[in-house]
C-alpha cells in the first residue's frame, strides 16, 4: 500500500526514537535497509535531484539515522548506511480490532502456552487498533531471543541444527517443525493456536519466528542469513512457511 503524506515511520538511534514522516527521507531509509548506496545511486531511485538529497542526507546524518564512508574506488565519492534500526509505522486505525483482543483472550484461556500467545497477539492487536504497526521490531525481538536460544543448542551443521530446533519448538510448545526442504532449507512450523477466527493484523508470531530462526542459524553456522515467511497459509490457518538463504 502507497504512503500517504501524513503517514510516518519510526526509527531507534542511538539518541532515542526519531520520527520520519518526509517522504523522501522514507524512500531513503527503506533503500537503504536493503544495502548501502551513493548518492548518484539514491538519485535514480528517489528521481530527485542531487542537490536536493544532500540536505536530506546530511540531517538524517545529524540524527544519527545513516552514515556514510569513503568509495575505497574513489574517495571523492562518500557510501550511505544504515545505523538506525527500524521500529514501526503508521497505518489507519481499526476500531474493529479493540473488540478482537476479548475474543483473542476468551479463546486463549486453557493452556498456559496458549494464553500467552493470546496476549503476544492481543498486544500486537491492540497497537494496530490505534494505528501502530510494529513488525519490525517484532522480528528485531525475535533475534534477540533467538540469539539467547542459540547459546543452548550444540549442533554446527544444518541438519543437526533443524532436528535441535524441532525439538525445542516441541519442548516448549511454540509448535510442530516440519522439514518442507533442504535444499534451500525450508521449514513449516505448525501452531496449535486455533487462529481460525484471528484478525487479519500483522504477523505476529510469524516475525518473532522469522527472528528467532535466523538468530539461531546464524549464530551456530557463523555466517549472515535471512530468514523470510514466504507463505501463510491462509489469513485462517495456524501454520507458516520459512526459507532460510543466505543474506546477499
Amino acid at each position: 500500500m502507497a504512503k500517504k503524506d501524513s503517514d510516518f515511520d519510526v526509527y531507534s538511534t542511538s539518541a532515542g526514537l526519531r520520527q520520519i514522516s518526509n517522504p523522501v527521507r522514507q524512500k531513503i531509509l527503506s533503500e537503504l535497509q536493503r544495502h548501502d548506496l551513493s548518492l548518484s545511486e539514491i538519485a535514480l531511485l528517489t528521481s530527485k535531484a542531487q542537490s536536493t538529497l544532500s540536505v536530506h542526507l546530511d540531517k538524517m546524518v545529524m540524527e544519527g539515522l545513516i552514515g556514510y564512508r569513503d568509495d575505497p574506488q574513489d574517495n571523492r565519492r562518500k557510501i550511505f548506511y544504515l545505523i538506525s534500526r527500524p521500529v514501526g509505522s503508521s497505518v489507519v486505525p481499526r476500531e474493529e480490532l479493540k473488540k478482537a483482543i476479548g475474543n483473542t483472550i476468551a479463546r486463549s484461556i486453557g493452556l498456559p502456552s496458549t494464553f500467552l500467545k493470546g496476549m503476544i497477539r492481543s498486544i500486537v492487536i491492540g497497537m494496530e487498533s490505534i494505528g501502530f504497526n510494529m513488525d519490525p521490531i517484532l522480528k528485531d525481538i525475535g533475534r534477540q531471543i533467538g540469539s539467547e536460544v542459540s547459546k543452548r543448542f550444540k549442533s554446527d551443521n544444518v541438519e543437526g541444527l533443524i532436528q535441535e530446533v524441532k525439538e525445542f519448538y516441541k519442548e516448549h510448545e511454540l509448535g510442530e517443525v516440519v522439514v518442507y526442504s533442504v535444499h534451500p532449507v525450508t521449514l513449516i512450523i505448525k501452531d496449535e493456536y486455533d487462529c481460525s477466527k484471528a484478525p487479519d493484523v500483522g504477523r505476529t508470531l510469524c516475525l518473532l519466528n522469522e527472528g528467532m530462526l535466523e538468530a539461531i542459524f546464524e549464530a551456530k553456522l557463523g555466517m549472515p542469513l535471512r530468514v523470510a515467511e514466504k507463505e501463510t497459509f491462509g489469513s485462517n490457518f495456524n501454520m507458516c512457511k520459512y526459507v532460510i538463504e543466505p543474506s546477499l
